[in-house]
């Protein structure tokens, strides 16, 4: 079928031809704009000059004389005013969670015109709803009867006391953050759409230069949206245009059916744009697999097909043809599957920095200055974590050999605490290892690292044996590095004024950061195989749809509201709630499958912990109240899991063998220890590996002291003691001296510990801690015997 965006450039350049860059489109997001202007060419067929393309929320912040305000930024302010209003010593960090929450609450509040002061009244104004409820509707005034009956039904309770303190706060905090917002001339995103809108309702004259603004495929409208498509309306500089002609979407038993009939009436279109022509039924093929991965090997397959079947004609050109997730933790293995054919890809869903590699590197290195160690002046590291960061797959890229090394000499070693002077064996170690004692100096120390591991993985790239397939990882790490070096100077810049923070907190705001950014990924927009997000899909049609992770609690999104706000008044205030949330993913459900020949539906069939393994919500109404309208295909995958037939393992005494026993004879180069025979009795065959072979299990660091070093040490001490009376007579006097000589012993134990416990036999150190006490009971022994 013809693409909506393709009918609607059809019909405006029919109506306007090379004077249509007098108009301005606004759409949902930029990829519509983005294709509208392709098919515009496609349609002129000759260079016009294009007509302005805006996203909506571009619209108001060009209306707005408020710039706005990075979040962190947000948040730093929000927090000075918090601490004043509410004389809390909560730490920042502590206060991030809930205020990101108080930011949301706050942007939905002034989205949604409510009166703050009225939503944030404490419980004492309330009450007077049985003699005053002149300020608040009818439809509020049971919303907040009904909350406060159900959520707190006793009388002056701590509870109540306690809600009411905060409510207060609340009201406070959100009129002392807008006023220094404004004074700066900054806002949110929800001040910017409300100061906008408060001016369309009073008719102010908003932008002048500004006459022919055509809509394009809205619709969830907040009602300060509908206060500005109100005033352009009236004054006769707007069209609109709903992509609303899909038979379910204007099926008003059907939830994405909730704004269609309002907007069609409120706001109608000036030019018919035809979308009746005959439609044959899209195929749907739903498929349960189960595993997340193999969902991800599944398009695989199904591009492949697609590619055989000349469904997708031009594998370097397969524009027609977009992967949705829902599910944006399964990006990365999808990139992965992509079959080689496919020559051009463009990432228009954003993937959370959180999830990339060098997100969790982060981690590593503040577990490391977390855990700092000082002896004798001198810093070391405790080993897990310098091993975690060693072992790290961005350090194997960038430092393979430097960290194997680093490895072998602390597991040679049994390094628990490894100088600072060990571990800087190269310029990228170096840079990692070095303590870190003030928040000032972390965002340099990251920004250093950051750009050293870059500047690695650019050599990897371009390395003799390298090829398409094996960079296409490189570019996306880098990628990720780029965002996060970003990510760290955003933080810079934003904490330059605050004072007293930890290295710790530091780190802490960092993660917290990072868990709320995407990464854009760069790609051409207009050629290639789409991967996307729901949201990415909103007016964009494709011939082959394939969707991951379509589960129930999945797609649509099962997720709580985070708010301040509860259910009842939300609702009351007309704010949005889950049923708002319900109404809008059926909506892009049902719009992005509308115009598509081929769908492909896949899900999770695992059915453990909290996962059900039910497929979508969608697919079930699709087969039983929409079927006349699609040809349905299901099929669940299975693999073959069962556990591979165990061989058994047993060692002939050949000739060979029997020669290497023969050692072990009186008189042989070696020896059974009485651990070997045990080990004999309990299992031959590991005796065989262990004595005979000498095979060993992986080298670890050892953090106590285990009883065959124990053994070993007090082996060592009385061979020591004793062979200063080789072939003398030891008397009881010369027992009662050595045991009284404790710096004798003391030299001997901790050269016994540096030999075989610390493996630094050059440089015996007195004992600390729990090793302290095994030097003690190890003397007590001694002395014994």
């Amino acid at each position: 079928m013809v693409p909506f965006l393709y009918k609607i450039a059809e019909v405006f350049y029919r109506q306007y031809g090379a004077e249509l860059y007098t108009h301005t489109f606004v759409f949902p997001n930029r990829r519509a704009g983005i294709f509208f202007q392709k098919y515009l060419a496609e349609i002129a067929g000759k260079p016009v000059f294009s007509p302005t393309v805006m996203t909506i929320q571009e619209l108001f912040a060009l209306l707005s004389p408020y710039q706005p305000a990075d979040k962190i930024q947000l948040l730093v302010m929000l927090y000075g005013h918090f601490v004043k209003v509410s004389h809390s010593e909560e730490s920042f960090d502590e206060f991030l969670y809930w205020g990101e929450m108080l930011l949301n609450d706050f942007s939905d509040v002034d989205k949604h015109l409510v009166d703050a002061r009225q939503l944030f009244r404490n419980i004492r104004d309330l009450r007077s709803l049985e003699t005053d409820k002149s300020y608040l509707t009818d439809k509020q005034i049971e919303a907040i009867r009904r909350f406060w009956t159900n959520f707190m039904p006793v009388e002056n309770n701590k509870t109540k006391q306690h809600f009411l303190e905060t409510w207060e706060v609340l009201l406070e905090l959100y009129t002392a953050f807008r006023a220094e917002l404004h004074e700066k001339q900054y806002a949110y995103e929800g001040m910017i759409f409300r100061e906008v809108a408060e001016r369309a309702k009073a008719k102010e004259t908003l932008m002048p230069e500004f006459t022919d603004i055509v809509f394009v495929g809205l619709n969830a409208l907040t009602p300060a949206e509908t206060a500005l498509l109100d005033y352009l309306k009236n004054t006769g500089a707007a069209d609109f245009y709903w992509d609303y002609d899909f038979p379910m979407i204007r099926d008003e038993q059907n939830k994405a059916s909730l704004w269609v009939k309002d907007n069609l009436r409120r706001f109608p279109s000036r030019f018919d744009v035809d979308d009746r022509e005959e439609k044959p039924k899209t195929t749907i093929e739903v498929i349960g697999i189960p595993s997340g991965v193999g969902q991800a090997k599944q398009v695989t397959r199904i591009l492949s097909d697609l590619i055989r079947t000349k469904e997708i004609s031009d594998p370097d050109e397969a524009i027609d043809t977009a992967i949705i997730l829902p599910d944006e933790n399964l990006l990365l293995p999808v990139l992965y599957s992509i079959p080689e054919e496919i020559g051009k890809i463009n990432v228009t869903m954003g993937y959370g920095l959180s999830h990339s590699s060098v997100s969790s590197l982060t981690e590593h290195i503040a577990d490391l200055q977390r855990n700092v160690r000082t002896t004798n002046g001198a810093s070391g590291f405790y080993y897990r974590f310098v091993l975690s960061i060693l072992n790290h797959p961005l350090i194997g890229l960038s430092a393979k050999k430097e960290a194997e090394a680093l490895k072998k000499h602390i597991l040679d070693n049994n390094r628990i605490v490894v100088p600072v002077s060990e571990l800087q064996t190269c310029s990228l170690f170096r840079l990692i290892f070095a303590p870190v004692v003030r928040q000032e100096q972390v965002a340099d120390y990251l920004k250093d690292i950051l750009t050293e591991v870059y500047n690695s993985l650019i050599g990897e790239k371009h390395g003799e044996n390298a090829t398409p397939n094996d960079t296409r990882p490189i570019d996306l790490e880098r990628e990720f590095i780029v965002q996060y070096y970003k990510s760290v100077t955003r933080l810079q810049d934003t904490l330059q004024g605050v004072k007293e923070l930890a290295v710790d907190t530091y780190f802490r705001l960092l993660k917290r950061l990072a868990q709320g950014l995407n990464v854009a990924f760069s790609g051409e927009p207009l050629s290639g195989l789409q991967i996307m997000g729901v949201l990415e899909t909103r007016v964009l049609d494709f011939d082959n749809l394939i969707l991951l992770s379509m589960n129930e609690g999945v797609y649509p999104l099962k997720k709580p509201v985070n708010s301040f706000i509860p259910f009842t008044l939300r609702k009351g205030f007309g704010l949005p709630t889950y049923e708002y949330q319900d109404s809008i993913y059926a909506y892009h459900f049902y719009r992005m499958i509308s115009r598509a020949k081929r769908v492909y539906m896949l899900y999770d069939s695992r059915a453990e912990e909290m996962q059900t393994g039910e497929v979508s919500r969608y697919f079930y109404q699709l087969k039983y109240l929409y079927n006349d309208f699609f040809d349905i295909r299901e099929r669940v995958m299975t693999y073959d899991v069962s556990a591979p037939q165990v061989l058994l393992v047993s060692v002939a005494k050949t000739p060979a063998v029997m020669q290497k026993l023969e050692a072990f004879r009186e008189g042989g180069d070696r020896y059974l220890s009485a651990s070997s025979v045990n080990n004999y009795i309990n299992c031959p065959l590991q005796f065989y590996f262990t004595t005979i072979e000498n095979l060993s299990e992986e080298t670890e660091v050892q953090e106590s002291v285990e009883s065959d070093v124990f053994g070993t040490i007090f082996h060592k001490l009385m061979e020591v003691i004793y062979n200063r009376y080789k072939g003398k007579t030891v008397t009881p006097d010369i027992l009662t001296t050595l045991a009284k000589d404790d710096a004798y012993l003391t030299r001997l134990i901790e050269q016994a510990f540096a030999e075989y416990y610390f493996k630094q036999k050059e440089n015996p150190q007195p004992l600390q801690g729990q090793v302290y006490l095994i030097g003690e009971i190890l003397r007590s022994y001694v002395k014994q015997t």
